[in-house]
């Protein structure tokens, strides 16, 4: 659990880093310090797309997409300083959220759960605090 005060961006750090060099001195995106920044939390996520909810609200507020298996959150001040045309690399805004003025706590964890064929599991992000969100399957919010 990492606490974070200000506006965020979760992604896929391959999707913001400017250039293959800056990729790998920050070693595949998990040491972002390299790059300049000064606080940030770096994720495991193996998982396929999903979307972000307001946990308050139920709506939608942005998505996750990773080709590299990891999703980084990081300031949005300190991504736009690194790179100023960050969502360019993101493609579509289903790819990344953005949170505006978050204060509170963000935390990963790995859930267990059961199918037909046996078992399975799913990583899921989430954050309490001004903005209370986590992250699922699209068609998980149907059921």
């Amino acid at each position: 659990m990492k606490k974070f005060k200000g506006s965020i961006v979760i992604g896929d750090p391959s999707y913001f880093i400017k250039n293959d060099e800056d990729y790998k001195r920050s070693d595949f995106g998990v040491n972002l310090s390299e790059l300049g920044f000064s606080d940030y939390l770096c994720l495991e996520f193996p998982d396929d797309p999903q979307v972000v909810i307001n946990t308050d609200t139920g709506e939608i507020i942005g998505g996750i997409c990773q080709d590299s298996c990891n999703v980084a959150v990081v300031y949005k001040s300190e991504l736009e300083n690194y790179n100023p045309d960050f969502e360019q690399g993101f493609f579509c805004e289903s790819n990344r959220t953005v949170i505006e003025d978050f204060d509170g706590e963000i935390s990963c964890e790995v859930v267990p759960f059961e199918t037909d064929g046996g078992s399975d599991s799913d990583t899921v992000i989430s954050g309490t605090g001004s903005v209370n969100f986590k992250s699922c399957y699209e068609e998980d919010l149907s059921r």
